[in-house]
């Protein structure tokens, strides 16, 4: 059996994160299973991979408003390319490749991580190509924006039952081919978590460092609350790490890049509470270890939709630098947000192993003898 996992870009994002869970998944059940994790740009060309991560991360960090445009025009027209003739060459060009590349592949199973390669495949399905082939979706957002493809594509793996009402009620996509899994996350964030006597925050696990939530304002804003110690990840951002350990604070402790989940987990059951920028995995990765979610900033595109869903579903908690003692010792506001944990996790319940072990199952080939370590759940969809 030979599986296909299609995030974007060659630099880590959360589609990269949860194309790595479904390998790691994949390979623990299934070790004679070929995968293969490949970024699609990359393969076009390289030089392409390069532009256009160059442009997302620009227009992301450095123009906001403009990249909230883009993002909107892109993300949410119907068929986007068929409204906009002169993009119809790249839609051509982008089909050609990546059948292509099917061809080169010949995979029995697919996963799409990211919308781009998604929309491709299923246009290339819906003109009866690679019917033979399994394609699933695994959405790393909160909502789910008009480039996924629908037609053609054989699962879906939403993050939340209204995701599922939402491909149902609008796609007329039949309701066995959906599965709630939530956003996957690493089987490392599933084990137990280590009993705490209180609910007190006494350590806060900073996730948005590395884009530019640490500055001086909110330097001075931790400094008012010395009984709580931030953990601050700053990954690649040497500057950042050298800065905040050149302040020589017990209150602050920067934290540099780690790629092991497993490590990535024991900074989690560490911490009390995470401050963060509302992405699709890492709020997930929260969420599973129910840990409160504060958020300071979000960025224009799929962070704030994403923090529109959060906040209705009272999940996490905005905070800014003026009031952030106030809010941090709200010790009411945080157990809200643990209780509202609790019930959005309940109903999230289907276990992502079983959504794997069906989309295999329906590839037609044997599976191999490890199925049986499976929990099989016949009842769920």
């Amino acid at each position: 059996m030979k599986v296909l996992l299609l995030p974007l870009f060659q630099f880590p994002t959360g589609h990269s994160k949860v194309a790595k869970t479904l390998q790691d998944n994949i390979q623990s059940q299934y070790p004679d299973a070929e995968i293969k994790v490949v970024d699609f740009l990359a393969y076009c060309s390289d030089k392409l991979e390069k532009l256009v991560s160059g442009i997302y991360l620009k227009g992301f960090l450095g123009a906001p408003f403009l990249y909230r445009a883009l993002y909107y025009t892109i993300m949410y027209k119907q068929h986007p390319f068929k409204l906009q003739p002169d993009l119809q060459v790249l839609s051509y060009y982008f089909e050609r490749k990546m059948q292509k590349f099917l061809d080169e592949e010949n995979p029995d199973l697919i996963f799409c991580t990211h919308s781009f390669p998604s929309g491709i495949i299923s246009s290339l399905k819906q003109k009866g190509r690679y019917r033979d082939v399994t394609v699933v979706n695994v959405y790393t957002d909160f909502f789910i924006n008009d480039i996924w493809g629908k037609r053609g594509i054989d699962f879906h793996f939403v993050p939340h039952p209204e995701a599922k009402e939402k491909l149902i009620r609008k796609h007329h996509i039949p309701d066995e081919q959906i599965f709630v899994t939530g956003i996957p996350v690493h089987s490392a964030y599933h084990l137990p978590v280590p009993f705490k006597k209180d609910n007190r925050i006494r350590h806060i696990l900073v996730a948005g460092g590395n884009s530019g939530l640490v500055n001086c304002d909110f330097i001075d804003a931790m400094r008012k609350v010395p009984h709580i110690r931030f953990l601050i990840l700053c990954g690649n951002n040497d500057e950042l790490y050298s800065s905040l350990q050149a302040l020589n604070s017990k209150q602050i402790e920067p934290i540099g890049y780690i790629d092991d989940p497993f490590e990535m987990n024991q900074l989690y059951n560490k911490a009390d509470a995470i401050l963060t920028k509302p992405g699709g995995v890492t709020i997930s990765e929260a969420l599973q270890k129910k840990l409160p979610i504060l958020v300071h900033t979000s960025l224009p595109g799929q962070e704030e939709i994403n923090l529109d869903y959060l906040l209705e579903k009272n999940l996490v908690l905005v905070i800014n630098d003026k009031h952030l003692a106030e809010q941090l010792n709200n010790e009411e506001a945080i157990l809200s947000l643990r209780k509202h944990i609790e019930s959005y996790l309940a109903k999230v319940y289907c276990p992502l192993d079983y959504a794997i072990f069906i989309s295999i199952k329906s590839t037609g080939r044997k599976t191999p003898e490890t199925v049986h370590s499976i929990r099989a759940i016949p009842t769920l969809k």
